[in-house]
């Protein structure tokens, strides 16, 4: 019995054993459990505490009015030009301007000899005056019955051509005084006293500097973008006028594929004949687009992308684009009026990253 006794006992102690280290397990899991639960409460609020804040900075996008500006080249001339020539070949007697002068319109410029053309004036004014003459006695004679009718025809005729002639020589004698037909500024003098005026010779240049253009030679894409309303300004040496154009050619240069196109100049732009010039057109004008700086652009997957301000996160929108310049670029899709562009502090930001605005 006292065997059957110890083995009941030891097999008690075995059980009380167990049940103690069942309990200290058990007590350990949930002092571990309790342990881990309060380390990751403890992470979480170390991850909420330390979320770091981004600066960037924003604009609030607008409509905006995109212009496109095409420069060309040319060289300044006066609109109108007077080249005085003579009419006869005839010995210069005289030139009273030179060059730089300023010369009023009907002012005489050049004289030639008048002597021979004074002469045979005289001479017809006397042949006409006895044809005359001659024809008024004859046509009192046939009313009288005392000649013939075509007597007096004859005579009319004779005295029709002497008034010709003395018309001709009135006026060749009046081209031995050229004069300016505009006002402007002499711009060159081919001749001096003594020397002969050939026929259509240039003897002296005056230009009108009230009334300057250029002629510029533009590209056939934008050939159909300027009219005469389209909107010019002209550069010379850095200052800026405005320009007006004035003529468009239909048919382009052989060779160059270039077309002419002539603007007119403000008169008071102190632009010389002969100056070269910048001429910038108008070509393009879009109204109401959203416009964006280039280098603020995220590229992944050959998509463009760019960040925005979404309630103080950071928000990758995709976006498409279209015509750029001057580090400018017009956005077509993924943008509109209102939304809060992130234009400095994009390259370290993430989707949904909390950020912080500067301005």
């Amino acid at each position: 019995m006292l065997l059957n006794f110890l083995r009941k006992l030891n097999k008690l102690r075995f059980i009380l054993w167990l049940a103690i280290l069942a309990g200290g397990a058990v007590l350990i899991w949930i002092e571990v459990n309790d342990k881990l639960s309060q380390a990751a409460a403890n992470i979480r609020a170390l991850e909420i505490t330390e979320e770091i804040v981004l600066p960037v900075a924003t604009v609030t996008l607008t409509p905006q009015t995109w212009e496109t500006w095409r420069s060309y080249y040319g060289q300044a001339k006066a609109a109108r030009t007077h080249e005085i020539t003579s009419y006869v070949r005839e010995l210069v007697h005289g030139v009273s301007v030179q060059v730089g002068d300023e010369v009023k319109a009907g002012q005489t410029v050049v004289t030639l000899i008048r002597s021979d053309h004074v002469s045979r004036a005289q001479a017809a004014q006397t042949a006409y005056d006895e044809a005359l003459l001659n024809y008024n006695r004859l046509s009192g004679l046939s009313k009288q019955g005392g000649v013939a009718q075509a007597e007096v025809d004859r005579a009319y005729s004779v005295m029709r051509n002497a008034e010709a002639a003395l018309q001709s020589s009135r006026s060749t004698l009046q081209r031995t005084e050229l004069k300016s037909s505009v006002n402007g500024i002499v711009s060159s003098r081919n001749v001096e006293p003594g020397e002969i005026a050939l026929d259509g010779r240039p003897l002296v240049t005056i230009v009108d500097l009230s009334d300057m253009e250029a002629q510029l030679m533009v590209s056939k894409r934008d050939i159909h973008n300027i009219n005469r309303d389209t909107e010019v300004e002209v550069i010379v040496a850095g200052n800026v006028s405005k320009g007006h154009v004035k003529r468009v050619s239909p048919e382009a240069q052989a060779g160059s594929g270039l077309f002419p196109v002539v603007v007119g100049l403000e008169s008071n732009s102190a632009i010389f004949p002969g100056s070269y010039l910048e001429g910038k057109f108008l070509v393009d004008k879009k109204d109401g687009v959203i416009v964006i700086p280039s280098n603020i652009i995220v590229y992944r997957n050959n998509k463009e992308y760019v960040y925005i301000d979404d309630n103080d996160r950071a928000k990758l929108v995709e976006i498409t684009t279209g015509e750029g310049r001057d580090a400018q670029v017009i956005v077509n899709s993924g943008l509109k009026p209102g939304d809060r562009l992130i234009i400095s502090g994009n390259r370290t930001l993430s989707d949904g990253a909390l950020i912080s605005n500067l301005r």
